[in-house]
């Protein structure tokens, strides 16, 4: 049997090597997953409960000033000195301009380079050329030009973009803003998405080459992101709760703590379900009752 050599992860079961990309509504708190992403990978620290691989990283802030991202890493690093491992810059030239050239300087001085975060994609997006063949050949061949660069390097690159305002209801990957030419070179994909405005809690979904396909809850607490759970798990939660949080059960359940079983008949019950607009559904030996809305 031919030898297949172990993929050779920068965080364990989630990056790898190669043309990555993270997307996501605006204001919904990209940089702040990508910058504690540096910093963990940076002093081989666990990132959402994933192991990381001590190395270099490099993030170019390229929509933020030093003073932003001098207050960001304050507020996210905990420790009296940031490593030498991690690093950052604010101004680049773009894919046109010599983008490729300086991350080859860069790889020369700088050893052991493994992770490299664009923040945002849109920032070193070159010049528009209808020769390259329409928005299409024009994204495939400015993603080609990174791939091919991650590849020679064997380092990951991350890119920041956005998600567009339609949503596909089969696909969330296809929110991406952008052209199949701009996910179609990636190894890896990531979207964070919000249902609303205000929830605390953001679905992280991923699929890569190297991972497959996982989809998790995460959450900002004091500014660092967090693991709460799978999305199976949240799921089990919130039926939990929406049954606990049920007036009858609350109703059933304080009898039965007062008095160890139920004292009323069952026609009270049942008059008690329907003035909540409820129907219940009664299972013998084992008993179990259920409560089904009927408004």
């Amino acid at each position: 049997m031919e030898h297949v050599e172990p993929i050779d992860f920068i965080i364990d079961d989630m990056l790898s090597p190669g043309l990555s990309m993270l997307a996501a509504d605006p204001k919904t708190g990209k940089s702040w997953f990508s910058l504690l992403m540096c910093l963990c990978v940076s002093q081989g620290k666990k990132f959402l409960g994933y192991k990381t691989h001590k190395c270099n990283v490099l993030y170019l802030a390229l929509e933020d000033s030093d003073n932003r991202m001098k207050s960001r890493i304050k507020r996210i690093f905990e420790g009296d000195k940031l490593p030498d491992t991690f690093n950052y810059c604010i101004e680049i030239n773009d894919l046109s301009s010599g983008f490729i050239e300086q991350m080859e300087l860069v790889c020369q001085s700088m050893n052991d380079l493994r992770l490299i975060v664009v923040d945002t994609l849109q920032c070193i997006r070159g010049q528009y050329n209808n020769k390259d063949g329409g928005a299409y050949g024009y994204d495939y061949k400015e993603m080609n030009k990174l791939k091919s660069f991650a590849k020679k390097h064997n380092l990951a690159i991350l890119l920041i973009h956005h998600t567009s305002k339609m949503d596909n209801p089969n696909d969330l990957f296809f929110s991406i803003s952008g052209t199949r030419g701009l996910t179609g070179a990636l190894d890896l994909m990531m979207v964070i998405k919000k249902e609303n405005v205000s929830d605390k809690q953001v679905k992280l979904y991923i699929r890569g080459r190297d991972v497959g396909n996982d989809a998790f809850v995460i959450e900002m607490q004091d500014c660092r992101w967090a693991k709460v759970g799978t999305l199976e798990e949240m799921q089990e939660r919130d039926t939990l709760r929406q049954y606990q949080n049920n007036p009858i059960v609350r109703e059933v359940n304080k009898a039965l703590e007062e008095s160890g079983q139920w004292r009323g008949r069952m026609t009270e019950l049942i008059k008690f379900a329907e003035r909540n607009s409820k129907s219940i559904l009664l299972c013998i030996y084992p008993l179990s009752i259920d409560f089904v809305d009927n408004r």
